[in-house]
C-alpha cells in the first residue's frame, strides 16, 4: 500500500516540489482510514466468511444467532423453517442470498413492477416456501407445480422446473451458510466442537430434495439413475430400520447406517421368500 501511494501522481508532484513530509502525512492518513474500515477483531472471522461467500457480515451474524439456538438444528425441517421464518421477517434478505434474476424468472409480470427488494421478497417468499416444502418431502414436479399460484400447468411443469433448476441451487447455498459460519467460529476459537449433521448436510438435503440426513444418504446410495421421488420411496421403505446415529456424525457414518438398514431389509425379503 505504501509503495502504491508513493507512486501516485499526487506524490510525484509533491516530490517534485520537495514536500516529502506531505507524502508521508497522506500515507499515514490512508493507513489510519483503512484501520477504521477494518472489522473489530471479534468479527474478523465473519469477515473471512463474508469474503468467501459474498454475503454481508451483518447477514452472517444474524444467521449465526439463529443457529446458536439448538432447537433450530434439531432436524432438517426445523433448520429450513428457521431460515424461512427469518426471511419472512426480513424479506429483502432473500434478494441478497438468491440471485434476483432467478427469482424474477419464477414470476415475471406483477413481480417485475415491484420497486423494492422488500416488496419483491414479500411477493416471492410464500410461493418459494410452499414449493420448497413439497420438494423436500420428495413430491414429483407435477405436484410441486400445484403449489404455484393458480396451480400452474401440471403437464408442462414450467414453474416447478424453473424452481428446481434455478431457485433450489440458490436455496442450497443459503442452507450451507449455518455450518460454514459455525465451522469458522470454532476455528477462530481454536476448538474442534462437532457440528450437528443436520447442518453439515443441510445444503445437500435442500439441493437433492430430502428432509433428513438419512433421506439424503438413501438418495446418494440410490445413485443418479434413480429419480428423486423413487429414492424417497426407497427411504420410506427402510426408514424404520435405519439405526439411530450420533447427532454430529460424519456423513459417511450416516451412509453406513443406511446400508445397514438395506441389509436388514434384504434379509427380511429372503425370509418372506
Amino acid at each position: 500500500m505504501r509503495t502504491l501511494l508513493s507512486r501516485s501522481f499526487a506524490a510525484f508532484r509533491a516530490r517534485k516540489r520537495g514536500d516529502e513530509e506531505w507524502i508521508e502525512s497522506r500515507i499515514a492518513s490512508a493507513f489510519a482510514a483503512r484501520k477504521q474500515l477494518e472489522p473489530p477483531e471479534a468479527d474478523q472471522w465473519l469477515d473471512q466468511v463474508s469474503g468467501l461467500t459474498g454475503v454481508s457480515v451483518g447477514t452472517l451474524r444474524e444467521i449465526c444467532v439463529i443457529f446458536d439456538d439448538q432447537q433450530h438444528s434439531a432436524s432438517t425441517i426445523a433448520a429450513v423453517e428457521a431460515l424461512l421464518a427469518w426471511l419472512n421477517q426480513k424479506p429483502a434478505k432473500l434478494l441478497e442470498l438468491v440471485r434476483p434474476e432467478n427469482v424474477q424468472g419464477l414470476f415475471g409480470g406483477a413481480y417485475e413492477r415491484l420497486v423494492t427488494d422488500d416488496q419483491r421478497g414479500r411477493h416471492a417468499l410464500p410461493v418459494i416456501e410452499a414449493m420448497l416444502k413439497r420438494w423436500l418431502v420428495g413430491e414429483p414436479l407435477n405436484m410441486i407445480e400445484t403449489a404455484y399460484p393458480g396451480g400452474g400447468d401440471p403437464e408442462k411443469c414450467e414453474y416447478s422446473r424453473h424452481f428446481v433448476l434455478r431457485v433450489v441451487p440458490d436455496l442450497a447455498f443459503l442452507a450451507g451458510l449455518p455450518a460454514r459460519i459455525l465451522i469458522a467460529r470454532n476455528a477462530k476459537d481454536g476448538i474442534e466442537a462437532p457440528i450437528r449433521s443436520v447442518l453439515t448436510t443441510l445444503s445437500g438435503a435442500v439441493r437433492e430434495g430430502c428432509d433428513s440426513p438419512e433421506c439424503l444418504a438413501v438418495r446418494k446410495n440410490a445413485g443418479s439413475s434413480v429419480s428423486r421421488p423413487a429414492a424417497r420411496g426407497l427411504y420410506d421403505q427402510i426408514a424404520r430400520s435405519i439405526p439411530i446415529g450420533e447427532e454430529s456424525e460424519d456423513f459417511e457414518a450416516t451412509l453406513d447406517r443406511v446400508r445397514a438398514a438395506w441389509a436388514i431389509l434384504a434379509f427380511d425379503d429372503l425370509d418372506k421368500l
